[in-house]
């Protein structure tokens, strides 16, 4: 009898093995790179990204911008729980403070900001997929914390200048012409939400207080998030994620369940940043917890950056219960960290 041995993978043809490591995860690439040099080969080969541009084969990565160290940093997450650990992107000298930031693509445009306490109309663009920066056209003006969105695939940029000139009220890019053109209060539509949170505005899933004179402020901490067709936000609040609902209008309510994370405010590593993640479906919480050492002559401390994905469930009148889909010390700092260490969030995509 002829016994027919198995076929290697490697045996296959070169574009059928291309079209399979096409389909896993970029951050899988190092441990295939093990396998054997000819997939070590292929893996480092141009031919890998040209499979999958070819095939439409794309990924969504969660980049956070934490201050931890010096001057704020970005990291890319893994996209599969057992291996989320933040990814440092290599940073860029000038990081302005105080700014906002929007994705399209594979890119995080940071947009205005101050530097050394001056307030600058410059927008910084880092592509994710190769790790460079660039720089847009500057603004118009100056503003720091503004309002941004992608709209129609033009940048919108509203309030956080210091012009009480309606003509100066925002601005918006063209990504084709590479323009920035005036935007008036007018000309834009900002009533989307004005159910969810009246009397302010939403933009890129963040909550602006705006008074009379058309000023605007960041809600620090407050996400909206799509629950069952209805648009709620959530905040974190004394260490704690909350809630509220527009239609039942009771009020912030606490956050049931979420097994898992910090829920005590009187003890080390309680929530202190929530973002939208999973394109406004879930949230990301963040935490820190301060891990010693101690020796007789010397003390080592350790900061460990903490992170949870959450998902929600309407349960009764009143109640919204979130469920942990994962939990992870996410990356270690040696040394301290402000409470305040989380700065941004986005999605990219390549």
């Amino acid at each position: 009898m002829t016994t027919t041995l198995p076929t290697s993978f490697s045996s296959l043809p070169e574009d059928i093995i291309l079209s399979c490591l096409a389909r896993v995860s970029k951050f899988c690439r190092p441990t295939l790179s093990l396998v054997s040099k000819y997939i070590r080969s292929l893996v480092a080969s141009p031919d890998l990204e040209a499979t999958r541009s070819r095939n439409g084969i794309t990924e969504d990565y969660l980049c956070v911008c934490l201050n931890v160290g010096s001057k704020p940093r970005w990291f890319t997450l893994a996209p599969f729980p057992q291996q989320q650990k933040l990814k440092p992107i290599p940073p860029y000298y000038k990081h302005p403070e105080s700014s906002t930031v929007v994705s399209i693509g594979s890119e995080i445009y940071i947009i205005g900001g101050s530097l050394h306490q001056k307030k600058g109309n410059r927008v910084l663009v880092l592509d994710c997929r190769s790790h460079l920066w660039r720089r847009l056209p500057n603004m118009r003006l100056a503003r720091e914390t503004p309002a941004a969105d992608v709209i129609d695939g033009k940048i919108y940029v509203i309030g956080g200048s210091t012009s009480y000139k309606i003509e100066n009220w925002g601005e918006v890019y063209d990504l084709k012409n590479q323009t920035w053109e005036p935007l008036l209060f007018t000309t834009l539509d900002l009533t989307t939400y004005k159910s969810v949170v009246p009397g302010k505005l939403v933009m890129g899933g963040k909550v602006y207080a705006m008074n009379n004179d058309l000023k605007i402020s960041l809600e620090k901490n407050v996400c909206l998030v799509e629950i069952e067709n209805l648009m709620c936000q959530i905040s974190i609040s004394n260490g704690m994620l909350v809630w509220f609902n527009p239609e039942e209008n009771l009020g912030w309510s606490m956050v049931e369940g979420l097994e898992g994370v910090p829920r005590d405010p009187y003890f080390p590593g309680y929530l202190t940043s929530v973002a939208s993640y999973d394109r406004g479906r879930r949230v990301t919480v963040w935490w820190k917890l301060i891990v010693s050492r101690c020796w007789p002559d010397w003390m080592e401390s350790k900061t460990e950056i903490w992170c949870a994905e959450i998902s929600f469930e309407r349960r009764d009148l009143g109640k919204l219960w979130g469920f942990v889909e994962w939990s992870k010390n996410v990356f270690i700092f040696d040394g301290g960290v402000s409470s305040d260490f989380f700065l941004h969030s986005a999605i990219v995509t390549y």
